[in-house]
């Protein structure tokens, strides 16, 4: 497939889709050969769009079956988070690739379902997690394995957004993000799914034990997530999700025995501990897109940045962080 042309499907046409397609198209030998949405002028709109960068028209409908039986040789998934685990089924057992935008699933048995069958046909499952393509934190991964900062002792994870405020635009784009019945959740199934594998992948820990508490709406959507956990090695870790915050952050601090390191999604600081100033780290631009990355690894160019697989643990916290604060218990993870 090194050479070929790829065909791509994309199911849900929303912004989300429509950035992930753009990047897509600015790929050599890649055509846009259908676009799925329950939605129908969804799907219309942008299989117009995509006909305006790339010259041909793929077919738009509003059943995602109709789109895999375009047989493409890859299906980009970008419908709400409690969909994505049925097509991705669908899309494996009709023998085609998948990226699917994070989170993998919001049910641990769904997520390792998906991996078996797509070890079992040979066929490559991409997430979404493209923080993992980050400099800042590719960096850091580096550092924290190499102990730069000595032994491992604490880390804070902190994500804060007005990500509330936008239930209040009730845009069609956005609303289903505050339908629990469709979102798995609210903040933590969505834009805290980032957060939660970025502390994973870059301190290369599983979770062993957790303890979390929420702040809800009467719908059951969560908007505030605090979490105790202890990762692998009795490391302890605190995850904080506010989705009412006036501005934006995304941090993770990570204390050593001789020193602290701080990321956040485009810088780097590191702290030597030794009371000397905190060095910023000059880092270089990203090298590839998530979108890029997948198509690379059907190509058979390299691993893709967050597979199925590696998308499991990630899977497994959240799910048990959500568990733990329902039932007030702390949770254990195996």
């Amino acid at each position: 497939m090194a050479d070929s042309l790829l065909r791509i499907g994309i199911a849900g046409c929303g912004q989300a889709a429509r950035i992930h397609v753009e990047r897509l198209l600015r790929e050599a030998d890649v055509q846009i050969v259908g676009c799925a949405d329950p939605l129908r002028e969804s799907a219309e709109s942008l299989a117009e769009a995509i006909a305006a960068k790339a010259g041909a028209r793929p077919a738009a409908f509003d059943d995602y079956q109709a789109l895999l039986d375009q047989r493409p040789d890859a299906v980009a998934i970008f419908t709400p988070h409690l969909r994505h685990y049925r097509q991705a089924m669908d899309a494996l057992q009709a023998g085609i690739h998948v990226f699917v935008e994070k989170p993998l699933s919001t049910n641990p048995q769904e997520a390792d379902d998906v991996v078996t069958l797509a070890r079992g046909r040979k066929l490559k499952v991409a997430v979404g997690h493209q923080y993992r393509l980050r400099p800042s934190l590719a960096e850091a991964r580096k550092r924290l394995a190499a102990e730069s900062v000595g032994a491992l002792r604490l880390v804070t994870a902190t994500l804060s957004q007005p990500w509330l405020a936008r239930q209040q635009e009730r845009e069609a784009e956005t609303s289903w993000r505050f339908d629990p019945k469709l979102s798995g959740g609210g903040l933590l199934a969505d834009a805290g799914d980032h957060l939660v594998d970025s502390l994973l992948w870059t301190t290369g820990r599983t979770a062993r034990e957790v303890f979390a508490v929420q702040g809800r709406l009467a719908s059951g959507l969560d908007v505030v997530t605090a979490a105790a956990i202890r990762l692998e090695g009795d490391v302890p870790a605190t995850l904080a999700l506010s989705g009412v915050s006036q501005g934006s952050l995304f941090e993770l601090n990570f204390f050593g025995e001789r020193g602290r390191i701080r990321a956040t999604d485009s810088l780097l600081e590191v702290d030597p501990g030794d009371g000397s100033a905190v060095v910023p780290v000059e880092l270089p631009g990203p090298a590839e897109s998530i979108d890029a990355n997948f198509l690379a690894a059907l190509r058979g160019l390299g691993p893709l940045s967050c597979s199925a697989e590696d998308a499991l643990d990630t899977v497994r916290l959240s799910e048990a962080v959500a568990r733990s604060a329902a039932t007030g218990q702390v949770v254990q993870l195996v």
